[in-house]
């Protein structure tokens, strides 16, 4: 047996049956999630996903949510060996058209997750193991519990007596995750402001934890889709997302436009021609994906052009003041007292009931920019790390040293940057 790279949330060992077969075995660390609940949410959803879905995802063989009778002392699954290699690793050097493969492909997977039907919101579980008392049946099978999102467990959430669903409607979904967050604020008053709007703090791209494998000899193929734990049922505008291997740095085209490479393509040199080209790459296959979605999905597209809307971006926000603070919501929510704004927001003769001094919007002016410039900081950080921006701080054991190096260097250089002098170097400050 192979202890394998150890992520944030779990042990993983690999283990090579006497038929050459491979299995991998899972044990959930303490921060994966609620005990027992965790590990029989994430066995259903696998199940649910590949039976009912017919979306490639590893075969459970085994699985036991009883660590304090087991004999292991924690929960585990084990379960098929997913074959391939991550497609992440080779994205990079796929041609123009083998993307396109592989985006036909997750735009399929989406669609049939999208279409998939609940009676509620949390997470699901097979009946036999619904973790509270009380859940929605799904049918014979599977019953909607309460949710396994970290989003409701990290940074001491967990310890917070709050409603954790199941939850009949969206509008219970979002006054449920408010009230969690008000419910945070008042019981862990302490928790200190430059946590929340400091430097490493502010909001980042969103890096889902379910990965996609390939085949190693036909990297087109997808060969099945890791890493399910968590993976809950929410309002889908507030979940949905592009696939992260077709999200790029740069313009995104409006609707189905075409993409073009500039007028002055042909003078350009060979460093620009080569940034066009790859530019004109990536908006093809997400343009590519989106077509892809509406012949498929069309709601599903919908939803995710909705996510850019102010009311959209609002209520993915009320779930986070307690992390990130309430400068950047704040902003938004000055923006709804604007009578062309909030027209578009509420179509009806409702007045808006926020209201605003001067001297308020003043404020949230100055905080927002000030907040600007602390994420602005922190990107400049994470680029010299050669990082992505979400890092965590994970890293792999070879590149420890590295990185680790990188970073002393970012801290220092930072740190002269914003010496009050200009002139009081690090190493001065430290004498």
């Amino acid at each position: 047996m192979l202890k394998l790279p150890e992520g944030n949330f779990n042990k993983t060992f690999l283990a090579r049956m006497q038929d050459g077969r491979q299995i991998i075995a899972r044990l959930p660390n303490p921060n994966a999630g609620r005990s027992q609940c965790t590990t029989a949410s994430e066995v259903a959803t696998m199940d649910y996903v590949r039976d009912r879905l017919n979306i490639p995802v590893p075969k459970v063989l085994a699985y036991n949510t009883q660590a304090s009778t087991n004999g292991v002392g924690a929960d585990y699954i084990i379960m098929e060996k997913c074959p391939g290699i991550e497609l992440g690793r080779v994205w990079g050097d796929l041609p123009g058209k083998k993307r396109m493969e592989v985006v036909k492909q997750l735009a399929s997977f989406t669609a049939r997750l999208s279409k998939a039907s609940f009676p509620a919101y949390g997470s699901l579980y097979y009946s036999k193991d619904i973790c509270d008392v009380h859940g929605i049946p799904v049918d014979d099978t599977f019953t909607v519990g309460p949710t396994t999102s970290r989003s409701w467990l990290d940074d001491k959430r967990a310890e917070v007596d709050i409603d954790r669903g199941p939850w009949k409607s969206a509008e219970d979904v979002v006054n449920a995750t408010m009230n969690r967050e008000v419910a945070c604020l008042n019981k862990f008053s302490e928790f200190p402001r430059d946590r929340q709007q400091g430097i490493f703090n502010g909001p980042g791209g969103f890096h889902p934890s379910k990965a996609s494998k390939s085949d190693q000899d036909e990297p087109t193929r997808i060969t099945g889709i890791i890493d399910w734990q968590g993976v809950h049922l929410s309002p889908a505008f507030l979940q949905v997302h592009y696939p992260a291997l077709i999200e790029y740095d740069g313009p995104v085209l409006e609707g189905f436009e075409l993409p073009q490479l500039p007028p002055d393509f042909a003078e350009l040199d060979l460093t620009a021609k080569k940034a066009a080209r790859e530019l004109h790459t990536a908006q093809t296959i997400w343009g590519l994906y989106q077509i892809f979605t509406q012949k498929q999905a069309p709601d599903l597209l919908r939803t995710l052009r909705y996510r850019d809307t102010l009311p959209c971006q609002i209520m993915g926000l009320v779930g986070s003041v307690f992390d990130d603070g309430e400068v950047y919501i704040q902003w938004l929510l000055s923006q709804l007292i604007e009578p062309d704004i909030w027209k578009q927001v509420v179509p009806s003769d409702t007045p808006c009931p926020l209201v605003y001094s001067e001297e308020a919007l003043s404020k949230q002016k100055e905080e927002l920019a000030k907040w600007e410039k602390d994420i602005e900081r922190k990107a400049g950080v994470i680029t010299e790390v050669g990082a992505y921006t979400g890092w965590d701080g994970a890293i792999s054991p070879e590149e420890f040293d590295i990185v680790s190096q990188r970073l002393k260097e970012a801290k220092s250089a930072f740190l002269n940057s914003m010496s009050e002098s200009g002139s009081e170097s690090l190493e001065e400050r430290e004498k």
